[in-house]
């Protein structure tokens, strides 16, 4: 039997407005990528275009050459990439392809009157209601079966207007309040899901059930997911805040569930990526919850859309010294991202080099090989002193070597007090934590160890660590004394030294190691059993966590409530004796101790002999395992020895690379100014189609370039690869290398003024332009107000007419062409003719140019009544004053523009009341 190993994809993808659309394309390409590795494995064609087929087989060569099988199983996303990880994952959760999502980004993120600017609210730029409606059309239209889905978990984050209520306290009891504005979704396929709860005929036995979570499946949860990826995708201000109600039962962050501090209150929720733009905690939570069935590599993907939070062109300036405003609030707003994917970086960091697990399973194998080692040596009796001879001379074994793994058992016991003393102080850790979230307090107090101690000396009864190290040497039959988080790390342990034995079958059998006599496919077996008992003890870990993170809310009988204010210990104790935890892992633990057993060893039911071997060897590989626990945990943290995280490397795919078809030295130093989704504060892509359509390419070229580091080691062989693979790419968008360089070109100039001076000088350009200036107009005139008062909307009217263009107006539309010709429109038209010209010509200053229309504007106004005054003077009254002409000019300009504004009011006023007459006929009829 073959054995392949698993590469495991856990994505992170970023944010970035029209951003969107190059990862788009790395969607895509990680879509082509999955299928291609889908179809080898299963055997089962693909549907795939004809111009996707030539790349479609290089990945299939690829893989095939890694002898690996390619999954994507968790997927989080933020703002734009909260939309497209959300097709990722409907597609992988409903067992199907993706759409057209080339098609889809070149017509749904078009800024034109009939996509984007169709009918914006009052308080966004573009038509979010529009932009939702897309998104259901796409989830819909991916139709699949359950045969065919595959496990996935999809996380997308939002932000909150109105943040809930977290209460800190410090070392010395005094609290303090934060406002916490995230928000997490989680939708997830998983048929396996495990959970605990009460049975048997009073319900009052708990057992662990199989409770599968289909979302993408179901038909009521996609409206929840349509409406998750449009409020992480709403950039605020371009698009209108969204109701959070339908989305409680999906939210994971703060948990809703629990009844304290209005944590099941809804909220008007944005953009994901305000404040959370990496959301990688919640991925390495998950990837622990996958099941395992081969050896396993996790890559954990940062899929970002820039080359980071830094700006290259903007590292040679010169020293800050004084700024100005526009610039001192940029930068302000980005200090939010940069602090946020420096934690997420600092999280990640902290997780790969936590060392607690891999010291754990270090000292396992240790004890295994060692084992296994000594006895080839003893099995050949009638040479066994030539053999220890020999194995001594070639340094196999060393002169008067004794069995490590009762050496190290030895070193278990003497350490097992400490061990102890640690696993009471993670203990302490963890119920705090989980008080700390039922009440909604947060305590920045640490456990002492003198109160350890203190508890220690009173002589509780623990009910989840042994009392003495006798426990080193229990049987996998005897009461579980150890607790939760050991059984864990004790299954994975089991798990992570069978995928070291199919791994040593990968390269090539190993004598030594002892793997020439297993059978791959029991190994590979017995992966599968040992996930589903790694499935059950977290289950029982998520219910023990619910009991006390709810002890003050428990309801049902007076007698059987948890009281919050009794020890931890004691509360602890009380769970584990109220749902049977002892006996429910320590089956899972025998269950995984005879699986491992038996796939390693094998076992002979028929032959006495065998069976009573195999139980040695169960007692054996329980005492190895419980000596590496304690020696590994001793001295480990509070955090190491409550949690567990897999072994996993870090992959970041962003566009700051370059494509070998092109010439190095001319665009590499582009970087990801190579998009034009970059430019116009990552509003660019959105302008015209072409350049979405270079942005999804480039997406496509980056995330293969990226990609292909995973599987081919050697510099050369993956260059020649990516070559071939990139051309088909350009085949496959309908791109040519000529066109490609022609838009790099274009990009490589310093700023952006030129591109859009451009774009803007066609008619199109100008249209669009209007469009967007004007909704901006319109939130500014109406103030983000719903209400539409006659007196109101006479208001946003005048104000259009002074600043907005010539409106193209629509069939059935019948206006006046005096309504481009009124006093207020000719007034201010030096000012409005000066702001269109002056922003067309350069986008980037608009701030300033805002404000030189404004001193324009108010100089107009002056200007305006003194030659209404001089008109005056010589035309009709000579001898007036200069007095009376300064008093009757602004008098008289004052008056037409009241006047225009109370005939607009009531144009407005008989326009509103006949449409409320009309509506109150239909709904009489």
């Amino acid at each position: 039997m073959e054995v392949i190993e698993e590469t495991r994809l856990a994505l992170v993808l970023n944010g970035g407005v029209s951003l969107a659309v190059w990862m788009g394309g790395v969607t895509h390409e990680l879509d082509l990528l999955r299928r291609a590795s889908r179809s080898l494995q299963t055997g089962v064609p693909e549907r795939v275009k004809p111009e996707e087929r030539a790349g479609f087989e290089l990945w299939q060569r690829v893989i095939r050459e890694a002898h690996t099988h390619v999954v994507v199983d968790v997927v989080a996303g933020t703002s734009a990439g909260g939309l497209n990880g959300s097709f990722l994952a409907t597609a992988i959760g409903r067992g199907t392809d993706l759409p057209d999502l080339r098609a889809t980004w070149q017509s749904a993120a078009a800024l034109t009157g009939d996509r984007l600017l169709k009918a914006p609210p009052y308080n966004s730029l573009l038509d979010g209601q529009y932009f939702q409606d897309e998104v259901g059309r796409i989830l819909d239209s991916m139709c699949g079966s359950e045969r065919e889905a595959e496990p996935v978990t999809l996380f997308v984050t939002a932000t909150a207007l109105d943040g809930l209520p977290e209460y800190l306290q410090d070392s010395f009891g005094g609290r303090f309040q934060v406002a916490d504005h995230r928000r997490l979704y989680r939708f997830q396929h998983n048929p396996d899901a495990m959970v605990v709860r009460k049975t048997g005929v009073d319900g009052d036995v708990w057992k662990p059930q199989a409770e599968g979570r289909r979302d993408f499946l179901d038909d009521t949860v996609l409206p929840r997911l349509r409406l998750a990826a449009r409020a992480s995708a709403g950039f605020p201000v371009a698009f209108a805040p969204v109701d959070e109600s339908p989305l409680l039962l999906q939210r994971v962050q703060p948990a809703p569930e629990i009844p304290s501090r209005g944590r099941d209150r809804a909220s008007w929720i944005v953009d994901g990526g305000v404040l959370n733009n990496a959301p990688f905690g919640p991925v390495l939570e998950a990837i622990s919850d996958r099941q395992v069935n081969g050896p396993v590599r996790r890559v954990v993907v940062y899929i970002v859309p820039s080359s980071g939070i830094t700006d290259p062109h903007e590292q040679n300036r010169p020293p800050c010294k004084a700024a100005e405003w526009p610039s001192v609030l940029g930068t302000a707003v980005s200090y939010p991202r940069e602090a946020d994917f420096r934690s997420g970086a600092a999280e990640l960091q902290e997780r790969m080099n936590r060392e607690s697990f891999d010291r754990h399973l270090h000292l396992f194998r240790c004890q295994i090989d060692d084992a296994e080692r000594q006895e080839r040596v003893k099995a050949q009796r009638h040479v066994r002193r030539l053999l220890r001879r020999t194995a001594e001379t070639c340094g196999e074994v060393e002169p008067g070597t004794k069995d490590q793994g009762c050496d190290l058992v030895e070193l278990a016991s003497s350490l097992f007090i400490h061990y102890r003393k640690s696993r009471v102080r993670g203990v302490l850790w963890k119920v705090r934590q989980l008080r700390e979230e039922g009440r909604g307090v947060l305590s920045l107090a640490r456990i002492r160890l003198e109160d350890v101690d203190a508890l220690l000396k009173s002589r509780p009864e623990l009910l989840w660590v042994p009392d003495t190290a006798d426990a080193l040497h229990a049987s996998p039959g005897d009461e579980w004394t150890w607790g939760g988080s050991v059984a864990e790390r004790l299954i994975w342990t089991l798990v992570s030294d069978i995928e070291r034995r199919l791994r040593d079958r990968i390269t090539g059998p190993h004598e030594e190691a002892g793997c020439s006599s297993q059978d791959p496919a029991a190994l590979t077996h017995s992966l599968g059993q040992l996930s589903s008992c790694v499935g059950i003890v977290r289950a029982v870990q998520e219910t023990i966590y619910s009991q006390i993170r709810n002890a003050s809310q428990a309801g049902g009988d007076p007698a059987q409530r948890l009281d919050p204010e009794q020890g931890p210990t004691e509360m602890v104790n009380r769970v584990y004796k109220s749902l049977g935890v002892a006996g429910i892992l320590g089956e899972q633990v025998r269950r995984a101790i005879e699986e491992y057993n038996r796939a390693v060893y094998g076992v002979d039911a028929t032959d006495r002999r065998a069976q009573e071997k195999s139980e040695q060897r169960a007692k054996q590989t329980l005492s190895f395992c419980l000596a590496a626990e304690v020696v590994a945990g001793a001295a480990a943290s509070s955090e190491q020895l409550a949690a567990y995280t897999p072994l996993f490397e870090f992959l970041r795919l962003g566009p700051d690379e370059y494509s070998p078809l092109f010439p190095h030295d001319k665009f590499a130093p582009l970087g990801d100014r190579k998009l034009y989704g970059i430019r116009l504060n990552h509003f660019g892509a959105f302008v015209k189609p072409e350049w979405r359509a270079s942005d999804f390419t480039w997406g496509r070229l980056d995330a293969c370039h990226h990609l292909l580091r995973l599987f081919i080691a050697d510099h050369q062989e993956r260059k020649r690869t990516e070559t071939k693979m990139h051309e088909a790419i350009l085949l496959a968008e309908n791109f040519s290398k000529g066109a490609m360089e022609k838009n790099l070109k274009e990009l490589a100039e310093p700023d952006d003024s030129r591109l859009f001076k451009r774009y803007l000088a066609s008619p199109d350009g100008r249209y669009t332009f209007g469009r967007v200036v004007e909704g901006a107009l319109s939130m500014l005139a109406s103030k983000g107000s719903p209400e539409r008062s006659a007196p109101a909307e006479a208001g946003k009217i005048m104000f259009w007419r002074s600043f907005g263009r010539r409106l193209r107006f629509t069939r059935g539309q019948r206006i006046s062409s005096l309504n481009q010709l009124l006093l207020s429109r000719l007034i201010f038209w030096p000012a409005r003719s000066w702001w269109w010209r002056r922003v067309r010509k350069n986008p980037k200053k608009i701030m300033g140019i805002t404000l030189q229309t404004t001193i324009l504007a108010v100089v107009t106004c002056v200007l305006v009544p003194f030659f209404i005054g001089e008109a005056i003077r010589h035309g009709v009254h000579e001898s007036w004053s200069w007095q009376a002409i300064m008093l009757a000019a602004p008098a008289i300009l004052a008056g037409v523009l009241v006047s225009e504004y109370v005939g607009t009011g009531i144009y407005y006023f008989l326009k509103f009341r006949i449409r409320r007459r009309r509506a109150e006929r239909r709904a009489a009829a």
